[in-house]
C-alpha cells in the first residue's frame, strides 16, 4: 500500500511541476508553487525532489522526449510523404493538446540560457527536424510532390501547428471582441483539417 501511496504522490508532483514549468519557466518557477499545486508540503516536495533543477530536467526531458518523437514518422520511408505528415500532424497537436504552451516555453528557455537548453534539446533530439527536410527533397528529386522550399514548409508546418495553443489567451479576447465563443468557433477537429489542407495544397500531386 505505502508504494502505492507513494506512486501516486510523484505523479501528482510530476503533473504539478509541469504545469508550474509550462507557465514560468526553470528560473520563474518556485518550489512552493509546485507544492501548492500538487497540494502537499514543500518538505515532501523535497524528499522526493531535491531541488528545483533535479525535477525540471525530469519533467523537461520527458516532454521534449515526447515532443521530438512525434517527428519520428518523418523517417518512415514505407509510407508516402504527405501520409506521413499527416500522421504528424495527428500527434503533434494530440501532444500540444496536453502541453500548449511547449513552443512558447522552447523559445522562453531557449533566450535565457541558450547553450544549457541546445544541450538538453540535442541529447533527445539528434537529427528528427531535419528528416522532414530530408524526406521533401527525396520526394521533390523523384517528382512525387510539387518543388516547394523544404524549411519555409517545415515552419509554416509548425507554425500552424503550435500557435492557436501559444495563442488561445489573444485569440478568445479577439473572438468575444466580435461576439464569438473560442470553445463553440474552434476546435482540434477544425485545426487538424486546416493544416492538412495546408499540406495537400503545398504538396500538390
Amino acid at each position: 500500500m505505502k508504494k502505492l501511496v507513494e506512486t501516486s504522490t510523484e505523479e501528482k508532483i510530476m503533473e504539478a511541476a509541469k504545469e508550474v514549468f509550462m507557465k514560468y519557466g526553470l528560473y520563474g518557477a518556485r518550489m512552493q508553487d509546485i507544492a501548492n499545486t500538487a497540494g502537499i508540503n514543500k518538505a515532501l516536495l523535497h524528499y522526493y525532489f531535491r531541488n528545483k533543477e533535479k525535477l525540471f530536467d525530469k519533467v523537461f526531458e520527458g516532454a521534449l522526449q515526447k515532443y521530438f518523437q512525434q517527428m519520428d514518422v518523418f523517417s518512415d520511408s514505407s509510407l508516402p510523404i504527405k501520409e506521413r505528415v499527416f500522421k504528424y500532424v495527428d500527434n503533434i497537436l494530440l501532444f500540444l493538446s496536453e502541453y500548449p504552451q511547449m513552443s512558447i516555453f522552447i523559445i522562453k528557455e531557449f533566450s535565457i540560457n541558450p547553450e544549457l537548453f541546445r544541450e538538453k534539446v540535442q541529447a533527445v533530439k539528434r537529427d528528427k527536424a531535419v528528416r522532414l527536410i530530408q524526406a521533401l527533397e527525396e520526394e521533390m528529386a523523384t517528382g512525387k510532390i510539387k518543388k516547394i522550399d523544404p524549411v519555409l514548409f517545415m515552419i509554416n508546418l509548425h507554425s500552424l501547428c503550435s500557435y492557436p495553443f501559444i495563442g488561445e489567451p489573444l485569440f478568445k479576447h479577439a473572438l468575444k471582441a466580435q461576439g464569438k465563443d473560442w470553445n463553440k468557433d474552434f476546435s482540434q477537429e477544425k485545426l487538424n483539417l486546416s493544416v492538412k489542407k495546408f499540406v495537400e495544397f503545398s504538396l500538390g500531386k
